[in-house]
């Protein structure tokens, strides 16, 4: 779905192929019974955030809203007990779930070139998108990530490229 009245994107299938012959998706926890990306999937009735996740590779593009921090929140802490979740969101790196779920935690974050089209749609969404790996390997030892740490709470950060 894309329309500006849903909150609900559907997964170009393209885009999941080329994710899914890297990663070997499980799980899809945000699928609808039309758009469903795995075998194994979850609804919005059935609530993904209530399932555990821990012995799947999780493909999860998540509803975008006022919810998503409650998604990668989820994403992060199952990556810790075995889950890999791979995430598509919304590239908005103000929001605060970047900063509390996905820079401190995340193990990769892929920048989407160009922008999405979404489902069946005829144009591109409104919004660039990134791709957020959590498979619980970060290194808090990395020198880059200590710097974050340390000014976790700054108005602005240091980005190393």
């Amino acid at each position: 779905m894309v329309s500006s009245k849903t909150n609900e994107w559907e997964t170009p299938q393209v885009l999941f192929d080329k994710l899914d012959d890297e990663f070997h998706f499980t799980l899809d926890p945000c699928a609808t019974k039309d758009n469903a990306k795995c075998q194994k999937y979850y609804t919005k009735d059935q609530n993904g955030l209530l399932f555990d996740w821990s012995s799947d590779v999780v493909f999860m593009n998540p509803p975008y809203g006022g919810h998503t921090g409650k998604w990668l929140s989820k994403a992060w802490h199952d990556s810790l007990n075995g889950a890999i979740v791979v995430c598509l969101i919304v590239s908005s790196t103000d929001r605060s779930y970047w900063h509390d779920f996905i820079f401190p935690h995340a193990s990769e974050i892929r920048w989407v070139r160009g922008r999405v089209t979404f489902g069946e749609a005829k144009t591109t969404a409104p919004f660039a998108s990134a791709i957020v790996v959590f498979d619980g390997k970060r290194k808090d030892d990395d020198p880059q990530r200590q710097q974050y740490y340390k000014n976790k709470n700054a108005t602005w950060q240091y980005v190393m490229v």
